[in-house]
């Protein structure tokens, strides 16, 4: 019984180290944009970031390409909205395709 509760335990602690490890914060640079376009804006009259403010008041959320990867963004709106189009460090944590947003700022 005593082998059981300490194997369970080791389990425990396996997983929360793992979900701890995922959730460490990253920082990742790429092109600010939306989950619709991604780097090739649809509305040809427009700017990459006027093209992607629109999609984003259409209900798209940000997103951000780095290189042929897209994540999703989340959180941060109006930080992203005056950033749209732009190149961009991002700092949060991922999951999956998907960055929780801590900051975000104009890449150097």
């Amino acid at each position: 019984m005593k082998d059981k509760t300490k194997l369970l335990a080791a389990l425990i602690l396996a997983v929360g180290a793992s979900v701890a490890v995922a959730q460490q914060e990253q920082t990742f640079t790429g092109t600010l944009t939306d989950s619709m376009c991604g780097t090739s804006h649809m509305a040809k009259d427009k700017t990459p970031a006027e093209c992607t403010r629109m999609c984003a008041k259409d209900g798209m959320k940000y997103a951000l390409a780095v290189d042929k990867k897209l994540y999703t963004l989340e959180g941060h709106e109006a930080e992203l909205s005056k950033l749209a189009g732009q190149k961009v460090t991002v700092k949060g944590t991922a999951k999956d395709d998907t960055i929780t947003v801590r900051s975000v700022v104009a890449a150097r």
